[in-house]
């Protein structure tokens, strides 16, 4: 009777798992549309959006992942609802023609894309991974991620290497950061699509194309805010790096250098003294508190992401963040095309049309409408704002340190910034602190 009962349950358990996956896969929440593919005729692109619901299933150890019909002739895509080709403006219209172009230059081909959420329990890489795990036949074939959700799933074996397929970096016409953007532990796993760039937004006159180090303690744009009381904040990295600091020792283990973090916390606290870091940048824990207090009035300047400045104000300048080296430096972030890793019968007919997405031409119309700053030196011609403003920042940009880095190290940094900044401890004692904590944490490991 008992082995009745549990084999009965074990039936149960199936049936409500797939019933749930199932579910899952169809995005049928809040934030869903109906998924029709259309053929190479087709006038209109359909897509999905689907912040999945929250799923909890035990699997026994006997289930087999889910099996579905591949169909060679889709080429199926996930991206953010920032890349949205159905969305009511400019850039999404352009995305849909060259959409469109491609079916019309590839006959047969379909198109099937959804749109994923960017963070949290049902994001982009949470989904490619639950799906990798439970119906690999149902990932997509290429996938647009951000920098650090391809680092992590090159690292989870989601996404494949592209080196001996792609050919599009033949040319100098990508901007250095943009090709780093694509590598993972000396591998290429994306395509640059676009950047997200660290700036200073100060609204005390027009852009000032000359760069000023923070060494100086610069007066022009008066009370300069940042986040610091984000613990994530990736400022104290960019100034350590831009003092000339490494993060990696030739084996590729985390180093922090004394010289570059004395410099870093020495000009801290000559700005905090000169009255240009306020005791109270601490109560920023976001670019939106940051450019509400910035709006407002509160601050003069702020240093923020490109795209924040782009998508809120045409009034303020954007220029070169003050860093501690004698020459600009800045972070980028980004997003880059990526081939899942996958069964399929035409690697060469999804890699040629990655690079199709990244085509000069396409760019040169795409990204100007955009928030987003240009991966290509031959799309900055036909950005509307300062040319070569754009151009000398993008060519001082380095992409963002990887994850790895900055989890074993950022909570370190960023409090011995917060004691700083409210004169708590010295430049001195910062260092050795910091040195002795990361020791610790390494040995530890």
């Amino acid at each position: 009777m008992m082995q009745k009962r549990r084999s009965k349950n074990f039936q149960i358990r199936s049936i409500l798992f797939l019933i749930i996956f199932n579910f899952f896969l169809s995005g049928c929440d809040i934030f869903s549309f109906d998924l029709d593919f259309f053929s190479d005729n087709s006038s209109n692109i359909q897509d999905v959006e689907s912040d999945q619901p929250d799923m909890v299933a035990t699997v026994e150890q006997t289930a087999a992942p889910t099996r579905i019909p591949i169909d060679d002739d889709v080429i199926s895509i996930w991206m953010q609802p920032d890349f949205d080709p159905d969305s009511n403006n400019r850039a999404a219209e352009q995305l849909k023609i060259h959409l469109e172009n491609y079916l019309d230059e590839n006959s047969g081909v379909k198109f099937d894309y959804r749109l994923k959420g960017a963070d949290g329990a049902n994001s982009i890489l949470q989904t490619l991974s639950i799906t990798a795990d439970a119906a690999p036949d149902a990932l997509p074939t290429v996938v647009l991620l951000s920098r650090q959700d391809m680092e992590e799933a090159a690292s989870l074996g989601l996404i494949r290497p592209i080196d001996f397929f792609a050919d599009v970096f033949e040319n100098n016409d990508w901007y250095p950061f943009a090709v780093d953007m694509g590598i993972y532990k000396n591998e290429m796993y994306g395509l640059p699509f676009a950047s997200d760039v660290m700036v200073l937004a100060t609204k005390n006159g027009i852009s000032k194309i000359n760069y000023v180090p923070l060494t100086s303690q610069p007066i022009q744009f008066g009370e300069i805010g940042f986040a610091a009381g984000n613990p994530k904040s990736l400022l104290p990295y960019l100034w350590y790096q831009s003092a000339g600091g490494k993060l990696l020792t030739e084996s590729g283990l985390l180093k922090l250098e004394e010289e570059a973090l004395f410099a870093l916390f020495t000009t801290i606290v000559e700005n905090r003294n000169a009255g240009n870091f306020n005791f109270s940048l601490p109560q920023y824990t976001s670019q939106d508190d940051l450019w509400e207090a910035y709006t407002n009035g509160d601050l003069e300047s702020v240093i923020i992401w490109s795209s924040k400045l782009l998508a809120n104000s045409s009034e303020s300048a954007m220029t070169f963040i003050p860093s501690i080296g004698n020459a600009p430096y800045t972070y980028a972030d980004g997003w880059v095309w990526c081939l899942i890793q996958k069964d399929t019968s035409d690697i060469d007919r999804n890699i040629d049309f990655m690079q199709y997405m990244v085509s000069p031409e396409f760019l040169q119309e795409w990204t100007p409408e955009t928030n987003y700053l240009p991966v290509r030196r031959s799309t900055t011609d036909f950005i509307d704002i300062r040319q070569p403003l754009i151009d000398d920042l993008l060519l001082s940009a380095d992409v963002i340190p990887s994850v790895s880095i900055r989890n074993i190290s950022e909570e370190i940094l960023h409090e011995e910034m917060l004691q700083l900044l409210q004169g708590k401890t010295s430049p001195e004692l910062a260092t050795q602190t910091v040195l002795a904590l990361l020791e610790e944490v390494q040995q530890s490991e």
